[in-house]
């Protein structure tokens, strides 16, 4: 880059809903050098933005506003990033990244960098798609892979070089998640109880009906109290979950929250955090109910879960396939987390400007 030329960064996102990928787009577009770089945002389909309001006002940003259920998005997606001239594209959710990759070739004046937001081989089971992985994803200029897991996976199951890969912990903005704490809020959650707290998509990948089949075998459960926090993206599944606490008489134990605007009250107000994942990326979850001083039981997933988790410090691992979750629930509740150490950990290891950094290094080295 020559000294004093600002280049044009434009970030690719289906949209700005309430996910983790969606978190850190925003971390991203916010943090970035204004010295070094004139942040852009693309949103691609027709749909709420809730995480708008978050973003700094000088990001400009570009709603398609397509359909959903356009077959052929992704053309329309390929046509407006080459009319916004960029000299770096950021693409930030696995599905368009795999494909709009073939393209890329064609496209040689754009630096490509993209962010896997998943362990592909767990995640991706069309076959059309793991073509793509497998035979144009190395296209990108650069990958970035949120954890050893999915780095590992990129290497070993689609062909992708190790030196086109760099891993890049996801980001957490302690200062905004601090400003969300110092409103009041009322209690949360019912008094006299253990309070533990799961929070993520109602979608099969984060596993909630493990966990209220596992929690259903507690021996005292009548202790403790689940509430499941996040929005409803397979209806479905939800019903499969209504289903389940009613057949497992929980009624009065479970809570299907819904979705949380602001959740970080949730998290600093709860006991314990649950992780109940089948396979995570880097589960911003995990690190959000850290930074708000809150330990960790964590369900042993690929993704990068063992590399967050520090036991006997910040929470505790559990194996769903083990058997092993009220054993670790009594083991977490018997230790003696510093919830204060927990918060200044969380912020030294994964605070945006500790991983901005990293960011700006492989953005500035492409």
């Amino acid at each position: 880059m020559n000294k004093g030329i600002k280049q044009k960064i434009l970030f690719v996102i289906p949209s700005l809903a309430g996910g983790g990928a969606e978190r850190v787009i925003t971390h991203l577009s916010n943090h970035i050098n204004r010295d070094k770089y004139i942040p852009e945002l693309l949103l691609i389909f027709d749909t709420g933005h809730l995480l708008l309001k978050n973003l700094k006002k000088d990001v400009k940003v570009t709603k398609l506003c397509i359909p959903t259920s356009k077959k052929y998005f992704f053309l329309q997606t390929l046509i407006a990033i080459i009319r916004q001239k960029p000299d770096i594209v950021f693409m930030g959710m696995s599905g368009i990244n795999v494909l709009i990759a073939p393209f890329i070739p064609f496209l040689k004046r754009i630096k490509w960098i993209a962010r896997e937001t998943n362990t592909v081989s767990m995640h991706v089971q069309n076959k059309r798609m793991l073509f793509l992985y497998r035979n144009f994803y190395k296209n990108y200029n650069r990958i970035i892979a949120q954890c050893d897991d999915m780095k590992n996976d990129l290497i070993a199951n689609f062909n992708i070089p190790n030196a086109k890969i760099k891993v890049i912990n996801n980001p957490i903005d302690t200062e905004f998640i601090n400003h969300q704490l110092s409103s009041q809020k009322s209690v949360l959650f019912p008094s006299g109880r253990i309070n533990l707290l799961a929070c993520g998509r109602l979608v099969p990948q984060k596993g909630f009906d493990l966990l209220l089949k596992a929690f259903a075998k507690l021996k005292e459960k009548e202790r403790f109290y689940l509430t499941i926090v996040g929005d409803t993206q397979d209806n479905d599944y939800k019903s499969e979950l209504e289903s389940l606490i009613q057949s497992l008489g929980l009624n009065d134990l479970v809570n299907l929250a819904g979705f949380q605007s602001n959740v970080y009250h949730w998290y600093k107000q709860a006991d314990i955090f649950v992780l109940s994942s089948r396979y995570e990326g880097f589960p911003n979850a995990v690190l959000e109910a850290l930074s708000c001083g809150t330990p960790v039981l964590a369900n042993q997933c690929k993704g990068g879960v063992d590399e967050i988790i520090i036991e006997g410090a910040n929470g505790c691992l559990f194996d769903f396939a083990q058997r092993n979750f009220e054993d670790k629930l009594k083991k977490i509740l018997l230790s003696d987390f510093d919830r204060e150490q927990i918060c200044r950990d969380a912020k030294c290891r994964f605070d945006v400007a500790v991983i901005m950094a990293q960011y700006e290094e492989v953005i500035g080295a492409v």
